[in-house]
């Protein structure tokens, strides 16, 4: 089987030694005794994929295909062929031979569906009958075509929500929330820090062993103190950014302060702690809103809700006019 339809990850892979990792390792030792699925809940960037990584790899599907299909990335006319496939001659442009969909190439195996909650409603009514009946149409086709096969899904946006606007079947979501495993965001679990950086720089060290470094006691507390509005995802960009462009062995907090978002970098206390954090968190919100827009600060401001006057003077206040 090829490595492109293997998973990735183990247990091993997920760092912490948080009460809640635990919990969710041992949650996933139990999902995976049985083919039922799986939703996995959390913000991006928090570690989902890992676990159904994991699950798979724990679970008697092992030495069956591992296939990942992210909702939300593939255009709506694209996503029912990929997903179940189509018959020859089904439209225009469709190979002579028809084409399996990942959900039939996956058979013996496990599908991650990634944000799940983007999924067309109609498609959600293929989905599910696939967990109702175990079986799917392919486009085109007059007929039906049984697929042993998990699904693990994933969103960052709680689906009980999206039930409830109306954008999701309330009956595929009781299908897809047999088994709940919800990855709390970093914020929550500071005291996994150190074990995921750790693991991050070993990573780093066995790949570039030339420019090895290690993070000093100072420099981990100011990672401690950070919100990580991106979470793990942000973690790793910024210590690929300290691995690539600082000299010495060492990092120490001043590189910190120059790679992380400004801020009152001094070690928080209980004055004015909270105020640190929820002023990255403003600062971080700003900085994304003008990346999804461009630049263009009159969209910005709509996108965050504030009237265009109070945008530029939080731009000016954080550096960023």
């Amino acid at each position: 089987m090829s490595s492109s339809l293997k998973a990735q990850f183990t247990l091993e892979d997920i760092h912490g030694c948080s009460d809640v990792i635990a919990r969710l390792k041992e949650l996933a030792v139990r999902a995976a005794r049985t083919d039922f699925a799986i939703l996995l809940e959390g913000e991006s960037g928090t570690g989902k994929e890992l676990f159904a990584h994991a699950v798979h790899n724990l679970s008697r599907r092992v030495d069956g295909p591992f296939l990942t299909i992210n909702c939300a990335a593939i255009p709506e006319s694209l996503l029912e062929s990929e997903l179940f496939g189509y018959e020859a001659g089904a439209f225009t442009g469709a190979s002579r031979a028809g084409k399996p969909g990942k959900l039939e190439v996956a058979g013996g195996g496990t599908v991650f569906m990634d944000e799940v909650g983007s999924l067309p409603l109609p498609l959600q009514a293929k989905l599910l009958r696939l967990l109702q009946y175990g079986e799917i149409e392919k486009i085109g086709a007059t007929g039906t075509v049984r697929v042993d096969v998990r699904i693990i899904s994933a969103t960052n946006r709680p689906l009980k929500l999206l039930v409830e606007e109306g954008l999701f079947r309330e009956d595929l979501f009781y299908r897809l929330n047999v088994i709940r495993m919800e990855i709390p965001p970093l914020r929550q679990r500071l005291e996994d820090i150190p074990a995921i950086a750790g693991a991050l720089m070993r990573r780093l060290n066995a790949a570039y062993p030339e420019l090895k470094k290690d993070i000093s006691p100072e420099a981990m507390a100011l990672l401690q103190s950070y919100v990580w509005p991106g979470n793990v995802r942000e973690l790793e960009n910024i210590l690929q950014r300290l691995f690539a462009l600082v000299d010495g062995k060492t990092v120490l907090p001043h590189h910190l302060r120059v790679f992380l978002p400004a801020g009152p970098w001094d070690s928080p206390g209980e004055d004015g702690s909270l105020g640190q954090r929820l002023s990255l968190v403003e600062r971080d919100m700003i900085q994304e809103a003008l990346r999804s827009t461009g630049g263009n600060k009159s969209r910005a401001a709509r996108l965050l809700g504030l009237p265009r006057s109070s945008l530029y003077e939080k731009l000016k206040a954080y550096g960023l006019s």
